[in-house]
Parts: structure tokens; sequence; C-alpha cells
């Protein structure tokens, strides 16, 4: 579709820009796609190094030029080229972007040539920007620009961190411990406090349950900081989008309106977007936002597995393990004698100290039971009739992704909204076992056994129920697809700019298109590094050239090439953009030619950004182009960051420890204590599951500041969206919306966008977010084991682990006598030191019953009717995930949000088990036969009933799908 003429007569033009992680950006292309199926132009801004990920693993760029007003444009995020962008890391992404992205976003913003295409676009009359990302405020605020923020973290997720000064004024943060060893130092006696400062969670919230980045011994911590500034910010904004759906959080989202009361839940968004994509078009394939190669193999493995039988381990893009911690879940997955789809990235173990043989008994029981990929087509896998079981990081994808095929979940949460997420699944939703701050064999073992046996039928009833909520949120009528389709319309372009991160990224590809489906021109600003990526790995590309109101732009991240970003370091990308990003963005902003298409769009209407990029924010409102934030997280995560100040209020963070040794050094009883300043969240939320950039002893510290004030930032957004949905974190989003009342929450938005992909097209196939190549023989696996017989272990697309961790993690999987699928990316384990040998034990038993890959279609293993538990690092977009597909899940969170979610999952809804701040092959073990044998059928009844409420949620009608139709009107509504 051509659009010539007037600015006047052009689409509006929307500049989309998550923070660039595969989460993230999942979410955001996901969005972005949604409004070019309207006709809106959309232009995503990624960071260099995400849009190289995407060019290589995932088909956005091919899939995007089916909307000729979608482009990418990228900036850099500041981070060296060999950042990991993983693990504890990855808050360096923001801190960086925070630091030098926004002189890049201003460069970007007043760049004519690079954001308007000489005349065939208006200038950006939006920017929806993911919720961590106010560095870019400045820019949108002095050019005039309205910003959408959209958050990618669940509802509960982004409450918690809206509660952050609650937090701290309660004494819930800062912790007493030290971040020296993140899996046992705090106290449990001070992280089972539970948080009474965050309102509607006072009931279940512990302190370990706050987002990760609440995990803080000093509220000074830059991480926390940010966090806690960045999700206040939303009330700035003049709407907030959350993938998630009503039926999922309403409660939450009920909290967060009287905030932010032009919020819109339009999630689930992959499953929206397919369902505006079947309606819309006769192509229900979705850009893929994978920043990793999906291994395909894994979907013929879950082929050949019998219904039911698989439980499927990724612990999301992020999450890294050591290698005690992989042998654990290893070990875990393999004793539970449970099958297992296990995603394993290759840069996602860390520490491996010169040993990287696997125990022959590993060995032997994954070749019998287990398939492991470097990184699996996730949506495929959870859907697939041999995926019984999610065990996951409790990544907001991930969650939703479950959610929506009604899969139980084993939440083992790694960082940030994770956290909060877990604890919602289990101990909310009833969708899986919650096993944050946990990583022994045994306890895997058992919850895999549980989930995947035992209490299999109560956890599938509960998913199955919590899916059919979230599939009622995104058909007409439903909240999702009200919120979506009264949000845009053809006049405007949506600038879509979420943090690169592959999690990020991922939900806002997914947010992207649902936008497309409604004929809005977007736009999807990635890093440079994300857009390559997404070319090499994922189907992005080809996946949006059905939208011609979609395109990429891009813009460098500030780090070099070789930079990791992963880890540790993946902060790093967001401190590169802080630093670079701004002069870049404003570059984007101001060109006409990048952005419009010469008269073929308007110039950008709105910018939905990552919700942790603010440092754009100057660009945008010099431009007086309002901005959403898009926060990728959890409404749980996002609302303990907008407590941040709270918590430091209430001496619950800084921590008294020291960052040393991540797993053990915070004083177990610090750690169990409460976290009252949360509003929602008193009654189980303690320190341990406060997102892991409050784990510091210093309130100071860079990355917890940055977090805290981008958090807080989310206040100035004229909208926040969150990949939530209402019955999943309803309470949290309540407290969300006392701050920010423009709030949507839309998730999930993986099952949120296939299910409007449904309703408008005949294509259900979306645009892949992955950073990595997706192994598809663990399908091939799952195909042949027995069904709900293998649990797929996977840490997301950050993550690292030591090789003892991964070591722990692999004998407790193995030892568990559980088949299991385990995603174990290229660049997830670190600390080698020489030694790759693993131990024969673990080699025959990972033969008997693994399988590995380095990158598994993650949805599509989830899904797989193997597939009986997600042994996961609580990254929202994998807890998603999970609640949609009926997936319990272990949470083994890594950082950021994932120690919050994955408290979510295990405390507030059930949906799995707690391994956090442990990894311990025998706790790994017992977890795993938990899950899988021993609580099953609990596990199984829970996330039944929560993927029923998701799938409620994105069906007509639905909360998410109400949102989602609201944001689109919302949107249209722009005049500029």
């Amino acid at each position: 579709m051509s659009h010539q003429g007037t600015a006047a007569e052009l689409p509006p033009h929307i500049l989309i820009f998550p923070l660039p992680m595969q989460g993230h950006v999942n979410s955001m292309l996901k969005l972005a796609e949604l409004l070019c199926l309207h006709n809106l132009h959309v232009t995503m801004l990624l960071s260099e190094f995400t849009h190289r990920r995407l060019l290589l693993h995932a088909n956005a760029d091919s899939r995007f030029a089916c909307y000729p007003g979608f482009r990418f444009v990228t900036m850099p995020d500041g981070l060296p080229e060999d950042h990991p962008r993983a693990g504890e890391r990855t808050m360096e992404i923001l801190m960086s972007l925070k630091e030098t992205g926004g002189p890049e976003f201003r460069r970007l913003m007043e760049s004519t040539d690079r954001l308007s295409d000489a005349g065939g676009r208006r200038p950006v009359t939006c920017v929806i920007i993911d919720g961590v990302l106010s560095f870019s405020l400045p820019v949108l605020e002095e050019m005039g620009i309205p910003y959408i923020y959209f958050r990618t973290v669940g509802a509960c997720s982004f409450w918690a961190n809206f509660c952050i000064q609650e937090i701290i004024d309660a004494g819930e943060v800062p912790l007493k411990g030290k971040d020296e060893d993140k899996l046992t130092y705090w106290k449990k006696k001070e992280m089972d406090l539970m948080v009474t400062s965050v309102p509607g969670m006072e009931g279940f919230l512990r302190r370990r349950d706050l987002p990760g980045f609440c995990r803080v011994s000093d509220v000074n911590d830059s991480g926390f900081q940010t966090i806690k500034t960045e999700t206040r910010k939303s009330t700035k904004a003049i709407a907030l989008i959350l993938n998630t759906f009503e039926d999922l959080e309403g409660p939450i989202l009920d909290q967060i309106r009287k905030h932010i009361p032009n919020l819109y839940s339009i999630g689930p968004l992959h499953t929206h977007l397919k369902a505006r994509l079947a309606v819309k078009t006769s192509d229900s394939s979705r850009a893929s936002g994978s920043f990793w190669e999906e291994d395909h193999s894994c979907v013929t493995w879950l082929d050949s597995q019998p219904a039911k039988s698989v439980i499927y381990v990724s612990f999301g893009s992020v999450t890294l393990l050591t290698r005690n911690e992989l042998l654990e879940f290893w070990y875990g997955l393999v004793n539970s004698g449970q099958r297992f789809l296990w995603v394993m990235r290759p840069d996602s173990i860390i520490g491996k100290d010169g040993e990287s043989r696997i125990p022959v008994e590993l060995e032997e029981g994954t070749k019998e039971r287990g398939y492991l990929v470097e990184w699996a087509p996730q949506e495929e896998v959870l859907s697939h009739p041999a995926v019984c079981a999610f065990l996951t990081h409790s990544g907001w994808n991930s969650t939703l992704e479950s959610v929506m095929v009604g899969m139980p979940m084993i939440c083992w949460p790694y960082f940030a909204d994770q956290m909060i997420n877990s604890r919602f699944v289990s101990e909310v939703w009833k969708l899986g076992l919650d096993m944050k701050d946990s990583c022994d064999r045994m306890i895997i073992e058992k919850m895999v056994r549980d989930i995947m046996v035992v209490r299999r039928d109560e956890f599938l009833q509960m998913a199955n129920h919590m899916a059919n909520l979230g599939k009622k949120a995104i058909r007409e009528g439903g909240s999702s697809y009200y919120g979506n389709n009264r949000g845009c319309n053809k006049e405007k372009l949506i600038l879509n700019f979420q943090l690169k991160f592959n999690g990020h990224v991922n939900s806002m590809l997914k947010l992207a298109e649902l936008l497309c489906l409604y004929n809005l021109h977007v736009t999807m600003l990635l890093s440079d590094f994300t857009h390559r990526r997404l070319l090499l790995h994922a189907n992005a590309q080809s996946h949006f050239a059905h939208y011609p109101g979609f395109r990429f732009v891009t813009m460098p991240d500030g780090l070099p090439e070789d930079h990791p970003r992963a880890g540790e370091r993946i902060l790093e990308i967001l401190l590169s953009l802080k630093e670079t990003g701004r002069p870049e963005f404003r570059r984007l902003m101001e060109s006409t030619d990048r952005l419009s298409d010469g008269s073929a769009r308007r110039p950008v209407t709105c910018v939905i950004m990552d919700g942790v990029l603010s440092f754009s924010i100057p660009v945008i409102e010099e431009m007086g182009i309002p901005y959403i934030y898009f926060r990728t997280v959890s409404a749980c995560s996002f609302w303990a960051y907008f407590c941040i100040q709270e918590i430091i209020d209430a001496g619950e963070v800084p921590l008294k420890g020291k960052d040393e040794d991540k797993l053990t050094y915070w004083k177990k009883e610090e750690m169990d204590f409460m976290v009252s300043s949360v509003p929602g969240m008193e009654g189980f939320l303690r320190r341990r599951d406060l997102p892991g950039f409050l784990r510091v002893n210093d309130v100071n510290d860079p990355g917890f500041q940055s977090i805290k004030i981008e958090t807080r930032k989310s206040t100035q957004a004229r909208a926040l969206i969150l990949n939530t949905f209402e019955d999943l974190e309803g309470p949290v989003l309540d407290q969300i919306r006392k701050h920010i009342p423009n709030l949507y929450s839309v998730g999930p938005l993986h099952s949120h966008l296939k299910a409007r992909l449904s309703a408008i097209t005949s294509e259900s196939s979306r645009a892949s977010g992955s950073f990595w190549e997706e192994d598809r023989s663990c399908v091939t696996w799952l195909d042949s084991q027995p069904a709900k017989s293998v649990i797929y272990v996977s840490f997301g697309s950050v993550t690292l682990l030591t090789r003892n961790e991964l070591l722990e993690f692999w004998y407790g999987l193995v030892n568990s006598g559980q088949r299991f699928l385990w995603v174990m990316r290229p660049d997830s384990i670190i600390g080698n030191d020489g030694e790759s040998q693993i131990p024969l034990e673990l080699e025959e038993g990972t033969k008997e019953r693994g399988y590995l890959v380095g990158w598994a279609p993650q949805e599509e293993v989830l899904a797989h009717p193997a597939v009986c538990a997600f042994f996961t690092h609580s990254g929202w977009n994998s807890t998603l995930e999970s609640i949609v597909v009926e997936m319990p899940m272990i949470c083994w969170p890594y950082f950021a949000d994932q120690a919050i979610n994955s408290r979510f999952v295990s405390e507030v809804w059930k949906l799995g088990l707690d391994m956090k701040d442990s990894c311990d092959r025998m706790i790994i073990e017992k977890m795993v036969r938990d899950i899988m044998v021993m609580r099953r059928d609990e596990f199984l009844q829970r996330t039944y009933h929560m993927a029923n409420l998701a799938r409620k949620a994105i069906s007509e009608g639905g909360s998410s799908y109400t949102n989602l139709d609201r944001l689109i009107e919302f949107l249209r509504a722009m005049i500029v």
C-alpha cells in the first residue's frame, strides 16, 4: 500500500523504541506489526547490536517487508561489541543507553532522512517507548512528540517497580545482605518477610518476589535507582501499554490505572497479533525477534514424543547459569525421569572453572529422555502437543506464551521482573511452581515430577482456564482486542523504540505487528547489532514485508561489535544507550528520509518506547511528539521498580552485603525478610524476590539508580503498555494505575498477536524476534517423547552460567530421572578456564533422557504435548509463554525482573516452583521431580486455570483484547 500526499493525508508515524533485549524487542515487534496491520507507519528503533542479531537469527526484516509503512532504524547502545549483554550485566545495556543514548536518540529524531523517507512519511507523530528508556524523553518533549510507554513486563512487575519508593519507605528495601552470592546470601527469614507496601499484593508478595532490581543493600544502587525512576516516569507518558490481559492481571491493572488511567492491556501480544493477522490477512506468520538462531530440530524431536510428556526448559535470552547450576538443573531433569527439551544458550553458562565434562549419567539421561538445543522456536515448542510443562526463567514473554497455551510452569526467575512473575504464576494464578532462590537437583527433580506427574492435572486445569481467558481477551470484544482497536488509526505513525535485549525486542515486535494489523504505520527502531541478529536468526524482516506500513530503522547502541551483550554485562547496553543514544536518536527523529518515506508516511505521531530508554525523551519532548512507555517486564516487576524509593525509605534496600559472589554472599536471613514497601505485595514479597537490580549495597550504584529513575519516568509518558493481563496481575496493575492511570495491559503479547492474526488473516505465523538461530531438531526430539514427559530448560537470551552451575543443573536434571530439553546457548557458559570435559554420568544421562540445543523455538516447545514443565530464568516473556500453554515452571531467576517474576509464579499464581538464589543439584532434582511427578497434577490444574484466564484476556471482550483496542483508539486520537 502506498501513501503519497501531504503529511496530513499520511498515516500516523509511530516510532517504537524497545530496550535492546530479546524479550523487549520481541514484544515491541509484535506491537509494531499490530500497528502496521492497521496501516500505521511504524519505525522500530533498535540498537545496532540488536538489529544485527535480528538480521542474523530472525525473520523480522523480511517479515516486515510486507508492510511498506514499517522500517527499522538503529542507534548504538553504547556498549562494546564484545559485551555479553546477558546475565547480571544485562543492566549495563540500560545504563549504557541512559548515559549515551540521549545524543544518539536526538540525532535520530532530528534526522528527517532516516525517519521520514523524503516525504513518504510524516515526521514521527508518536513514540512508543520501552518503559525503561526515559533518557529519550527530553528529546521527545523538546520536539513536542507525544510518547507512550510500553512496558514489556507484566503488570505485576511494573506495579512492583512503580511502588519502589513505597517499598523503601516501608523499610522492605534495602536488604541487609551483600551481593556476592545471589542464591543463598540473603537471609531466608528476611527474604520470606511479606511485602506490605505494594497495594494489591499484600497477602502473597515476599521480599524475594520483588523484581530482581530490588535486591540491593543500598537504595542508591544505580540499577535500583534507574528502575525506580524509569518506572515512575510512566506517569508522564500519554498512555501506558502492557503486554497482558485484564483477566490475568486485572486487580494489578486497576492499581496501576489509579496513577496511569490511560493504560492499555493488549496482551498477550504474541497471540493477539496472530488473531489479528488471521482476520486481516491470509498470512498468520509473525516476525521473529529472536537474537539467536532457532534450532527447529527440537520440534522434530517433540514430534516423536508422546503427548504431554515433555517439560520444556528455557531460561530466556538473558539468564546465565554457573556450571553448578547447569548440573543441578541437568541432574534434576534427568533424575525426574521425565522427558525434557532444554534450551541451553551457548552464552548462558558462566564460571565453568576449567571443567566442562558432563557426567555420564546426565548424558545418558539426556539421550534417553532429553533434547538440548541452543535456541528454540519457543512459541511453537510451547504449543506442541508433546509439551506438558515449562521450566522457565519467568520472563514475561515466556510467561504469557505459557499462559496462552495452557502450559504449567516451573519458575526459576533470574532477574528483574521474573522474580515477581514467578510469584504470580505460582501463588496468584496457580499455574505452576516457583523455584526462585534455589538451584538444587532434588528440588528440581521433585518440581519436575510434581508438574509433570503428581500435580499435572491440577496445573493443567488451571493453565487451561487461564489460556481460555487469554484467548477471550484477544478475540473481538475482548479486553486486549478492544484496547488495540480503539488505539490508533491510519492517520498515525508509531515509532516503536525498545531496549535491545532479545526479550524486549520480541515483545515489542509483537506489539508492532498488532499495530500493523490495524493499519498503523509502524517504524521499529533497533540497534544496528540487534537488527543484524534479527536478520541472521529471525524472520522479522520477511514477516513484516506483509505490512506496507512497517519498517525497521536502526541506530548504534554505542557498544563495540564484540561486546557480549549478555550476562552481567547486559546492563551495559542500557548504559551505553544512555550515554550515546540521544544524539543518534535525535538524528533519526529529525531524518524525514529515514522515517517518512518521502510522502508515504506522516512524521512520527507517537513513540512507543521501551520503558528504560528515557534518554530519548528530551528529543521526543522537544519535537512535541507524544510517547508511550512499553515495559517488557511484568507488572509485578515494574511496580517493584516503581517503588524503589519507597523500598529505600523503608530500609529494605540497600542490602548489607557486597557484590562478590552472587549466589551465596547475601545473608539468607536478610534476604528472607519480607518487603513491606511495595503496596499489594506485602504478604509474600521477600527481599530476595526484588528485581535483581535492587541487590546492591549502595543505593548510588549506577544500575540501581538507572532502573529507579527510568521506572519513575514512566509517569511522564502519555501511557504505559505492559505485556500482561488483568487476571494475572490485576492487583498489581491496580497499584500502578494509581500513578499511571493510562495503563494498557495487552498481554500475553505473543498469544494476543496469534489470536488477532487468526481472526484477521489466514496466517498464524508471526515474526520471529530471536537473536539466535533456533534448532528445530528439539521439536523432532519432543515428537518422539511421551506426552507430558519432558521438562523444558531454558534460561533465556541473557543468562550466563558458570561451569559449576551448569553441572549442578545437569546433575539435577539427569538425577531427576525426567526427560529434559535444555536450551544451552553457545555464549551462556562462562569461566571455562580451558576445561570442557563433561562427567560421563551426565553425558549418559543426557543421551538417555535429555536433548540439548543452542536455541529453541520456545513457544513451539512449550506448546508441545511432550513438554510438561518449564525450567526457566523467569524472564517475563518466558513466563507469559508458559502461562498461555498451561506450563508449570521451575524458576531460576538470573537478574532484573526475573527475581520477582519467579516469586509471583510460585507464591501468587501457584504456577510452579521458585529456585532463586540456589543452584544445587539435589534441589534441582527434587524440584524437577516435584513439578513433573509428585505435584504435577496440582500445577497442571493451576496452569490450566491461568491459561484459560490468559486466553479469555486476549479473546474478544477480554481485558487485553479490549485494552489493545483502546490503545489503538488512543494512538489514532493523537493529532499532531
